[in-house]
């Protein structure tokens, strides 16, 4: 199943600088080289190591090459392997990620697109979405449909941020949903779509959200910006993800009543402008 490690992909402070180690130093075969990029081939003439100075691309990641990612899938239960989503389109194949019997996650690569092998190019698999998008370095597996996903909003009447884990975003959901063939966008790839969409002036004004944020000490806030570190200014980046319920959580565990997870988005919304 597994051919070999396709590439390794680290973060670096300093291209400049991580060039200069890496190919003098080490003495890596430097393939190409921009103001966000290096890729090196390594020894065995194939496998690539890709340096990036991106924060929002991974620190690390490992691809190994398969020759048929979209195939795993569909055998993944005879494998007994659990994706964590299906296989998600990248340059010049599919990639997925993976999770083995014992807990291991493993991210899949493959090169069926166009025929194209991984010695003509050094494109981060993880990389970035066209410019003037909000979500940087998430990848995109289905592609949007603008006008299904403007009629759907237009019908529901709320604004975006009056929509995260309500039953008005569930309608919307399902309404777009079923525009799509296998597999369906998930509820985060529709969030995405609909603030892109957002940002490029494509939906309609709508007024004010109707619903409001909850009211809450100032110890709760200051406790809930902490929850938020560094993702206090990437909100949009939260709703349905692992890590805006992991918030939820712990900030539930902090209050003697629970609110819901759309109260605790409007309040994140409050800390993020």
């Amino acid at each position: 199943m597994i051919r070999k490690v396709d590439r390794v992909i680290l973060r670096v402070p300093s291209i400049e600088a991580a060039v200069r180690y890496y190919q003098g130093t080490l003495g890596l075969k430097l393939v190409r080289q921009d103001a966000r990029i290096a890729s090196f081939r390594l020894a065995d003439d194939d496998s690539e190591l890709v340096l990036h100075a991106d924060p929002d691309l991974p620190a690390e990641a490992t691809y190994y090459l398969v020759d048929d990612v979209r195939d795993l899938y569909r055998r993944r239960e005879a494998l007994k392997l659990k994706f964590t989503s299906p296989p998600a389109p990248v340059s010049r194949g599919y990639k997925a990620a993976v999770r083995d019997p014992f807990g291991t996650v493993l991210l899949l690569l493959d090169r069926k697109a166009q025929g194209e092998s991984s010695a003509n190019s050094s494109v981060i698999e993880d990389g970035k979405p066209p410019a003037g998008t909000l979500f940087a370095g998430v990848a995109q597996r289905v592609a949007v449909k603008r006008d299904a996903l403007i009629a759907a909003y237009t019908a529901i009447g709320r604004t975006a941020d009056d929509l995260p884990y309500t039953p008005h975003f569930e309608t919307l959901y399902n309404d777009y949903a079923k525009q799509h063939g296998e597999p369906p966008p998930t509820r985060e790839e529709v969030w995405r779509h609909l603030l892109n969409l957002r940002k490029a002036g494509k939906l309609p004004k709508l007024g004010e959200a109707k619903s409001k944020p909850p009211a809450v000490t100032d110890e709760s806030r200051a406790a809930l910006r902490d929850m938020l570190g560094k993702d206090i200014g990437k909100r949009d980046r939260l709703p349905y993800t692992e890590r805006f319920d992991q918030i939820v959580n712990d900030f539930n565990a902090t209050r003697k009543r629970r609110l819901s997870p759309h109260l605790v988005w409007r309040l994140v919304a409050t800390l993020a402008k």
